[in-house]
């Protein structure tokens, strides 16, 4: 588990994009320290499940393209702490690519701009593993990493590299220098409780846990827990030097392995793993079962080719150890949680106490 140890309030953080699963997880570590929180959301509705009323916290209806609907939170806060993304919908048919580099990356550099206006000393971009090129187990990619060279082929990615390229060359603009300082987080493949999106990692947890899953490709990724990442995120506000990369990618492991830690903590039988090679095929055929049926598709070919380059990557996150005290929580823990959550949600009629699952 991450440090627990008590922590000095610092001031009012805001949070963009609070009722993802990343989101969730910042709201509550910060809630979870004493701290006060104005929550940045586009659903109303969404946040008032997702959030009991505590008197530290502030939900405000905001949408990150509109600056006007999120200005008037700015003025007074200590730090934003940027998780709002087009992610989710990047990773199913029909993505609006135009919507995706309005999001990521012209809307991070209006917030910085905004935040500098109000007097805001800190912003803290989340970016993604996505934007390292290749490690190897005995040369593991670090922050010092470039892009692949095909980083362009996969739209989630060359936003999020376009968008730190962008936060560079605002630092440079004489207006701006040294008036706000930009830590940059690059989470690996995010799990955890309040996958109410769900994202794809909620997708198959839960289709894993109906036992809508018989067979996974050999293949595999960095997993880690939204809440470790929430943490890193918080650190980062307080402490994280600027234009500073720092990678909280978790563990690796193999999707087999991830899939029956799932099978474990909801009491399921475990998914068989088959060859890599028929994973994009298998894809192919659930977006066309789902693109019949009207209903998001369990994979597509796009987060197919995802795990795929992930399985061919290694990744250290020592920085973040080191330099901003990050833990990582074993993946049944993890897991169990979220059977729990999802449980208690009632998108689960079954599941394992959670000292079975661990």
């Amino acid at each position: 588990m991450n440090p627990s140890d008590p922590v000095p309030r610092r001031g009012r953080v805001v949070v963009t994009g609070a009722t993802g699963l990343l989101g969730t997880a910042v709201v509550g570590r910060l809630l979870g320290e004493g701290r006060e929180v104005t929550a940045l959301v586009r659903d109303p509705m969404k946040a008032a499940y997702q959030f009991p009323a505590h008197p530290g916290l502030t939900v405000v209806t905001a949408d990150v393209q509109r600056p006007e609907t999120y200005r008037g939170t700015l003025p007074g806060a200590a730090a934003v702490i940027h998780t709002a993304a087009y992610f989710r919908e990047y990773y199913l048919p029909d993505a609006d690519l135009s919507r995706l580099f309005a999001t990521n990356v012209d809307a991070v550099t209006t917030l910085l701009r905004e935040a500098v206006a109000a007097g805001v000393p800190a912003v803290v971009q989340t970016s993604s593993v996505n934007t390292l090129g290749r490690g190897t187990a005995a040369e593991p990619a670090d922050e010092s990493a470039g892009p692949p060279q095909d980083w362009e082929r996969n739209a989630y990615r060359a936003s999020k590299v376009r968008a730190e390229a962008a936060i560079r060359a605002f630092a440079r603009d004489p207006r701006y220098a040294g008036r706000i300082r930009v830590p940059i987080v690059l989470p690996g493949w995010m799990w955890g409780p309040a996958d109410a999106g769900p994202t794809s990692a909620g997708r198959l947890f839960l289709a894993v846990a109906r036992r809508g899953v018989r067979a996974v490709p050999r293949a595999g990724n960095h997993v880690v827990d939204a809440r470790d990442v929430a943490y890193a995120l918080v650190r980062a506000a307080d402490r994280g030097e600027h234009l500073r990369r720092y990678i909280v990618a978790g563990r690796w492991h193999s999707l087999a392995v991830t899939c029956a830690a799932v099978a474990r903590a909801t009491g399921v039988p475990a998914p068989r793993e088959v060859p890599s090679r028929a994973a994009i095929a298998f894809a192919t055929v659930l977006e066309a079962r789902a693109r019949l049926r009207g209903t998001p598709p369990l994979a597509t070919r796009e987060g197919v080719r995802a795990l795929l380059d992930g399985d061919r990557t290694r990744i250290t996150s020592a920085r973040a150890q080191r330099e901003l005290g990050v833990t990582f929580r074993p993946l049944n823990e993890t897991l169990a949680d979220t059977a729990a959550w999802y449980h208690r949600a009632g998108l689960l009629d079954h599941v394992v106490p959670k000292e079975s699952a661990a």
